[in-house]
């Protein structure tokens, strides 16, 4: 009988392979062998530096199986919020902040109730934040009180 081996990438998609842990995934596999050992959360904190909420969290999250289970889950939210505002109301306000530039949120507030659209001035500071993050509104240069350049003066 003749033994053989497949090199190059096969490893790679093969389902039941050996995962390759970071160092941070093998102190938690470490940890979590060393309670299974002795039992005593307490000792295996202090042995790790850690808290032991931390600990039992693991020992809840993991899995013999899969050691993918040590991997830390992503702290992005799960649900972001859609904009409530329509269409409508972001055009309008688009239009009065390009007539208006250097109006803030409250000005234009009165304004977009004048046209007939409901909105506070917390969704219409929103609108215009949302815009400006697309690209479609550019704050205008800002002046001097005075409107007068500043004159520098000359360095002792």
């Amino acid at each position: 009988m003749r033994v053989f081996e497949i090199e190059g990438e096969f490893g790679r998609h093969c389902k039941n392979r050996a995962q390759e842990l970071r160092p941070k995934e093998l102190d938690t596999h470490r940890a979590i062998t060393l309670f299974e050992e002795i039992r005593i959360a307490r000792v295996v904190c202090q042995t790790f530096g850690m808290g032991r909420a931390i600990l039992y969290r693991w020992l809840r999250r993991f899995d013999p199986k899969d050691l993918t289970s040590l991997r830390e889950e992503s702290r992005c939210p799960r649900r972001v919020r859609k904009p409530l505002w329509s269409r409508e109301m972001m055009q309008a306000v688009k239009v009065l902040r390009e007539e208006y530039p250097r109006w803030g949120k409250d000005k234009l507030a009165v304004l977009v109730r004048e046209q007939g659209q409901t909105a506070s001035v917390s969704t219409v500071g929103r609108i215009v934040n949302h815009l400006k993050r697309r690209g479609e509104l550019k704050e205008p240069q800002r002046r001097a009180i005075s409107g007068k350049p500043k004159s520098r003066r000359p360095m002792r």
